[in-house]
Parts: structure tokens; C-alpha cells; sequence
């Protein structure tokens, strides 16, 4: 690994045509300069041509809008997206005839149905009808007490390279349901939602590299596209993504990738910090972009104190701020501190833990019960469930004026429920009467009428049923209970948020005027604030997590703490911080 701070600043970059690695630490300015480069690969570029583009992959769609937004040039000659995205486009979807059949020519995949690729989430009806499949007495795994493991193991299904270099499926989060796994059962529960023509976020790297495996040919024709790809955040890519970025790069293609070892927080979902620093490590020229322009440079200082692998310099404006401040106490009377210190400002405080969220937000009367999830735990219809989640993802689309996506989120549903009798251009017509007619006054009506009311405008118009009825049970009851109003806010289309309690992973890529940084513990304190060095290059991500909290902060950040020993007074005064002990 080379010493960051010794390398040249990546204005120095001389040629478009050089493999790039940028090591920029928290505000450093790389979407600016991103920006900037791509403009200027467009405008110096001799090896575009009329229909060739430039691809920069994102970690996500609002970093990807962002970036859009800020290109002042013909935005047609860029492919700007998620990863996900990008793949799923350029090779999934043009080349699906591909995945039909596995090797055996058996069918692997209903490319007839496929539509796009959504999230995990585990339809009732398919564990059922995989339970059944697999040999053997496996009951207990629809045991009520056991299920909601199970269900959290099979929705953290990935992909991972054994020691053979073998793609094998995994579960990410381990939860003690006792999943078989042993003999093929991950890859026939997964086959269940193949043959429906369903394809997770997950399985597009799968088959992205089922593709460039079984067809090198695909390769070439994505090289010959795209002669440039840029990726931000390369230090959260996981094994297969990066063995596809190594794979479209090996020649041709120019490659630049953009990250922050310090900021490697998503272990749990397969993030390697190591291939960040091993990517192309003999033919790629690495830089730096070694400023903060987001932070006071009393925040700056007290980061640089965090880490010794980049101390990061002051951004052009120098504002000096406040102290960084210590709040010994409960998180509630910090935030009663900062309400009676900090009039009509907003504060966010982050914390490591969901439960935390939960915890906090309780105490200070904020709901974050996930009514999603328990819409799909009464609701044992999958594809009902899906279809009254897929309409509140359209709205809420349509609520960001993003009405494109807003129409194609609930026509990709009702195309699956469809049984082809009705044309796609009237599914439409459904999707933009259903969002036009849910003003605010008819939001405050139950989901059971809306759904009730949709089915039977349909059937009226065009003489199908879509969807199951309600007649009774946990779902008709759920239904009844709720507003569109109710539900709405726990729908989510990106990674915006206006909680102000969040964990901190959530708040990965934002920033906030003032941060409030929550640990459970004085133990946690000491290690990853007065001792942070010694873990923020640890394989665990504890370490660079909280480092990441504190990093959000812009004009003022407080730390809280539940305790405080005397002992600990000499290196907290070092650290410069401003102790404030919490009235209890």
C-alpha cells in the first residue's frame, strides 16, 4: 500500500488515457471532480465516436442524479447508474437468451417474464413450495417463532467466490434459522423465483458473470461500448463486482476508480477493503485528492487525529467552527441540550445499531415501526403484497417528480400479473390514472379501499381481475387499518432520508450542518475515538464506522457518551474536545 499523503494530487492526471486510482478522504470534493473529468473525457476523447460511451458507476441512484445534474455537456454520451443498474442494462437484459438454459439444457431462467430486478424480499408461497421441494422433514423452518429468521437469512442471499474460484450462494446474515445448505438448497429455493421470471438485486452479478464466463465474446462487445469506466466508492465493491469491472478493463477500456479505504463500511454485504487497494496495484497510477471542503477545520483536525494514512488539508474557505463537543448522558438530554443551545436548527444523530434507532426514537415519541415488513408478514399473498408496494413505490416517485419512473414502477407489476390481455400503453393509462387520482385528500383513505377500488375500476375498463381479493384475515384486517398516508412514509425508492435518528450506514454519502454521534458505550469511545488509529485499518469495519459518523459533520459535531472515568480526562483535553456533563 503506498503512503497517501505522499502522492501527487490527481489534478495532475496528464492524460485521459491513463488507469486511475484517487484516494479521497470524507468532503475531499470527488463528485466536483468526477464531474470534471468526464466532461473533459468527452471533449478530448478521440476514440468515442458517434455511438460509443462513457460509463461511471455509482454506489447510488442519488449519487448518480447528482452527478448527472451536474454535467454541463451532451449527457447522451454518458451511462451514469449503480452498479446494478449498469450491468443489468448492458448485459443482463440484451443478453438474457443467454441465461435461459444451464449446461444440462435445462430451463435456469423464464426470460419471457423478466422485468427489471428488485429487492429480495421472500414470498410466502415460494418458501412454501421450496420447503416442500427439499428431501427431508425441514417444518420447522415455517415454526412462527423461527420464520422471521429464516426469512431474514434467505433475504441476505449473495454471491461469493469459494477457495476455487467457484461461485457459491451464501447467506449474509446469519440468524440461526439452520437453513440447509449442504446439497444444492439455496440454489433450488432461488430457482423458485427464477422460473417466475423474478430477478433480485443480487443475482444480476450472477449473471453478469455467468455471461462473461460462458460467452468472452460479451466482453468485448461491452469493451467496445464503454472505452471508459469510472467507478466511485471502489472501496465497497465486492468480489464479484470487482472481478466484472477486472474483466471489462483487462483491455481496451481505461479505468479510473475512486475511494476511501477509512470509509470501508459494508463488510456484511461483502465490501473488501483489500481489493481497493490491490486493483490493477501494477498498472494503474494512483493520486490523491487531499482537501475538505465540507467540514470547519476544528472538525478537520480532530478527523486527521482518527487516521494517519490521509491527513486531509483545509478546503479553500477555511471555517474555523466551534470545538467538537462531549456530551456525557442520555441521548434524549442531548438532544434537549442542543434544542435549548441550538435554537431552530436541525440536528441528525447517527448510531451504530438499528435497535439504537429504535430505542432512541422511542424515547423521544418517533415511530420507526416498519410497516412494510409487517405488510408482507399478514399478507400471505406475495404477489398482492407486491403490487400494493409496487403502487406506494409510484407515488412515491411521483411525489419527487420523478414521474417516469413513478409510471414504469407500477406497469412492471401489473404486466406480471397481466395475463396479456390488455395492452402495456393501457397499463399505462391504469398507472397514470391511479397517481393523478391520490391527491392529499385521498390519502387519508384506507390501503384496503384503494386496492378494493383499483381492482374494480379494472375489471370495469378492461374485464380482468388483477390481484386477490380481501375477504378476511390478517391482511384484510391490516388493510383496513391502515392509510396510504400510514404507509407512505416507510416506502423507500433511494437512499434519501429526513429521519432524524438513522444508523449511520444510512447516512453514508450525506452530510449535515450539525451531527450528533451516539455511543452505546465508553468502551466504544475509547476505542474508536481516543484509540482510533489502532482500529480503523482493522478487517472489522467497528473502527471506520464511527469514523464515518463523524465525518457527516459540517459546521458543529457532538459526541455523546453514557459515562465518563476520570482517567480518560488527559486524552479527551488532547483530542481538543469540549466536555459538557448532562443534568439527569
Amino acid at each position: 500500500m503506498p503512503d497517501i499523503n505522499e502522492l501527487p494530487d490527481i489534478s495532475e492526471l496528464n492524460s485521459i488515457e491513463t488507469n486511475f486510482k484517487v484516494y479521497a478522504g470524507p468532503g475531499a470534493g470527488k463528485t466536483s471532480w468526477l464531474t470534471e473529468h468526464l466532461e473533459r473525457v468527452l471533449k478530448q476523447s478521440n476514440r468515442l465516436e458517434r455511438t460509443r460511451q462513457i460509463a461511471c458507476i455509482t454506489y447510488t441512484n442519488v449519487a448518480a442524479e447528482e452527478l448527472i445534474g451536474r454535467l454541463d455537456c451532451d449527457k447522451s454520451r454518458f451511462d451514469i447508474s449503480t452498479i446494478h443498474s449498469f450491468l443489468y442494462r448492458n448485459i443482463v437484459k440484451p443478453f438474457s437468451y443467454l441465461i435461459e438454459y444451464d449446461d444440462n439444457g435445462e430451463e435456469l431462467f423464464d426470460v419471457s417474464n423478466l422485468d427489471g430486478h428488485e429487492e429480495h424480499v421472500v414470498h410466502g408461497d415460494r418458501l412454501r413450495r421450496w420447503i416442500h421441494t427439499l428431501s427431508g422433514n425441514y417444518n420447522y423452518l415455517q415454526w412462527s417463532q423461527n420464520k422471521p429468521n429464516v426469512v431474514k437469512e434467505l433475504s441476505s442471499l449473495d454471491y461469493e467466490f469459494d477457495d476455487d474460484g467457484e461461485v457459491q450462494l451464501i447467506v449474509r446474515a446469519r440468524r440461526g434459522a439452520r437453513i440447509p445448505k449442504s446439497n444444492g438448497e439455496l440454489w433450488i429455493y432461488k430457482s423458485k423465483y427464477w422460473s417466475d421470471g423474478i430477478m433480485h438485486h443480487e443475482d444480476v452479478l450472477y449473471f453478469s458473470y455467468l455471461i462473461f464466463s460462458r460467452h468472452p465474446s460479451v466482453i468485448k462487445l461491452i469493451r467496445n461500448k464503454f472505452p471508459y469506466i469510472f467507478v466511485d466508492e471502489f472501496q465497497d465493491t465486492t468480489q464479484l463486482q470487482t472481478w466484472i469491472l477486472d474483466k471489462i478493463s483487462e483491455h481496451n477500456t481505461v479505468i479510473g476508480v475512486v475511494g476511501d479505504l477509512a470509509q470501508s463500511i459494508y463488510r456484511f454485504t461483502g465490501a473488501q477493503r483489500n481489493d481497493f487497494i490491490n486493483f490493477k496495484s501494477e498498472n494503474i497510477s494512483e493520486f490523491k485528492l487531499g482537501e475538505n471542503h465540507r467540514s470547519t477545520t476544528n472538525i478537520i483536525d480532530f478527523l486527521n487525529e482518527l487516521r494517519s494514512d490521509i491527513q486531509q488539508d483545509y478546503g479553500d474557505e477555511e471555517k474555523i467552527g466551534g470545538p467538537v463537543v462531549l456530551l456525557v448522558g442520555t441521548p434524549e438530554q442531548s438532544l434537549n441540550w442542543f434544542s435549548a443551545n441550538h435554537c431552530d436548527k436541525d440536528l441528525y444523530l447517527l448510531t451504530r445499531k438499528n435497535t439504537s434507532v429504535y430505542e432512541i426514537s422511542s424515547q423521544i415519541g418517533s415511530s420507526t415501526d416498519d410497516l412494510v415488513d409487517e405488510m408482507y408478514s399478514n399478507d400471505s399473498n406475495a404477489q398482492r403484497a407486491s403490487l400494493i408496494h409496487s403502487i406506494f413505490k409510484g407515488l412515491k416517485f411521483h411525489d419527487k417528480h420523478d414521474y417516469l419512473n413513478s409510471v414504469k414502477e407500477i406497469v412492471r407489476h401489473l404486466k406480471r400479473i397481466n395475463d396479456g390481455s390488455v395492452l402495456k400503453i393501457e397499463l399505462r393509462d391504469i398507472a397514470i390514472g391511479l397517481l393523478t387520482n391520490l391527491d392529499e385528500d385521498q390519502r387519508e383513505q384506507t390501503i384496503y379501499a384503494l386496492y378494493t377500488d383499483l381492482r374494480s375500476e379494472v375489471s370495469d375498463k378492461f374485464g380482468i381481475t388483477i390481484g386477490s381479493g380481501l375477504r378476511s384475515g390478517n391482511a384484510k384486517t391490516f388493510y383496513e387499518n391502515h392509510t396510504v398516508n400510514d404507509l407512505l412514509p416507510h416506502v423507500k425508492v433511494d437512499t434519501r432520508s429526513d429521519d432524524k435518528v438513522r444508523t449511520i450506514h444510512s447516512a453514508k454519502g450525506t452530510e449535515f450542518e450539525n451531527t450528533l454521534v451516539h455511543f452505546e458505550s465508553l468502551s466504544d469511545f475509547k476505542k474508536y475515538i481516543l484509540d482510533a488509529p489502532s482500529y480503523i485499518e482493522d478487517e472489522e469495519d467497528d473502527g471506520r464506522i464511527f469514523y464515518v459518523a463523524c465525518s457527516r459533520a459540517m459546521e458543529n459535531l457532538f459526541i455523546n457518551i453514557p459515562e465518563i472515568n476520570e482517567s480518560d480526562m488527559g486524552s479527551i483535553k488532547e483530542m481538543g474536545l469540549q466536555l459538557h456533563y448532562l443534568d439527569s
